[in-house]
């Protein structure tokens, strides 16, 4: 019997979108413009932007909750099912990774090394003076750097691979994806010697990776999103106004402008009320009204994996080559940043195109392989694949 499928959530899909596009944004604000204290003459637009475009760290806070609402949920009911295994597991979960990944990694090593070539200097050196670009690129670029980012050990055993430093949240993605489905095989019932082996591993490296254990909480956090939904099912007809979603998605919005305002550098300041949030999006089953605009938030949440990993290499190449150095926020930074946003999504839907929409066929010839001729349901994967980062 397989998982019942879930109700897709467009609404979700919008959140999931544009939490990708403010990681671009952000990377695209610090790579290509002076900084906001080295800037002269910024008009109210200009500062809003200044204000608006530095939420690429809270985007991926937003991220961790989104993957533990799906991928945790999706165990939670697959367990429940008793069509849960690791082996289907970590074929679903690797395969979703690699099939970008792989490319990514390969594509940031063309970038990286046409950009030491054409131009080197300071954005590839780290020494142009922006936050997110601070190593000597060449020295990130070697094999045994891509074999560590390949089996998730960035930030853990080694840095992530030459320029692309958005790779860190892979990592914590990855381990989150074993230490929680480790946990419900170690409090459940049916232990498998295999899947306990398994199990211990994963708890194993939740003590020798003690750094990502605070994202952790976050991702449970989703987790917790599912199992209210299932108590607390969303309702059938929703009123006029989602007051709830409206009220605590203020409240969100306050969070994510206090920490701005204050400075305040703690992930649950925002990841609490996000959670709240989202948890009455799903509640009063808040859906997009629009055609037009539901049909753009499932495209751009479609290829948002492939947008997270491989835009940045793809921006540094560009200021390094093409700029030399950090521009002005001026009339001509606003076209600037246009071209730039536009030409990182169409490359990010190439790249989708090419590989990350081919996922689903990639996991089931693995499964031919495995099984010789069987292919398991690939639902509840497909559905749990639009709410992550991956």
């Amino acid at each position: 019997m397989a998982p019942p499928e879930k109700q897709h959530c467009d609404t979700l899909d919008l959140i999931r979108a544009l939490a990708a596009g403010a990681v671009c944004l952000s990377h695209l604000r610090n790579l290509m413009f002076v900084d906001y204290k080295s800037s002269v003459g910024l008009g109210l637009a200009g500062k809003a932007f200044y204000f608006v475009s530095n939420y690429g760290h809270t985007a991926v806070i937003v991220f961790f909750l989104l993957s533990g609402y799906f991928v945790g949920g999706s165990v939670l009911r697959q367990v429940g099912t008793g069509t849960w295994s690791w082996q289907r597991y970590l074929t679903e979960r690797l395969s979703r990774l690699w099939v970008v990944l792989v490319p990514a990694l390969l594509l940031t090593l063309f970038w990286d090394r046409l950009g030491i070539h054409l131009a080197g200097g300071p954005f590839y050196l780290g020494t142009e003076g922006t936050f997110d670009q601070q190593i000597n690129v060449a020295s990130h670029l070697s094999p045994a750097t891509l074999a560590c980012n390949l089996v998730f050990l960035q930030t853990l055993a080694c840095g992530t691979y030459g320029s692309n430093g958005p790779l860190w949240s892979l990592a914590n993605e990855f381990w989150y994806y074993l230490w929680f489905p480790a946990c419900v095989v170690f409090l459940g019932r049916r232990r498998g010697v295999g899947g306990y082996a398994i199990a211990a591993f994963a708890l194993g490296t939740m003590i020798a990776f003690p750094s990502l254990q605070s994202g952790f909480g976050l991702w449970l956090l989703g987790v917790l999103l599912a199992v209210l939904e299932k108590r607390s099912p969303a309702r059938a007809k929703r009123r006029a106004l989602p007051w709830l979603t409206l009220v605590s998605g203020m409240v969100f919005v306050a969070a994510l402008v206090c920490t701005r305002l204050f400075l305040l550098d703690n992930d649950w300041i925002v990841g609490v009320p996000c959670f709240v949030f989202l948890r009455c999006v799903l509640l009063e089953n808040v859906r997009l009204r629009l055609p037009v605009l539901s049909r753009a938030a499932i495209l751009f949440s479609r290829f948002s994996y492939s947008l997270y990993l491989t835009h940045f290499p793809f921006i540094l190449f560009v200021a390094a080559v093409g700029f030399r150095q950090r521009i002005p926020f001026d009339a001509k930074g606003v076209l600037v940043l246009t071209g730039m946003l536009i030409a990182c999504y169409v490359y990010a839907f190439a790249v989708y195109l090419l590989f990350e929409r081919n996922t689903r066929r990639v996991q089931q010839r693995m499964w031919r392989l495995q099984s010789g001729h069987t292919t398991p349901d690939t639902t509840a994967a497909h559905v749990r694949q639009r709410g992550t980062i991956t």
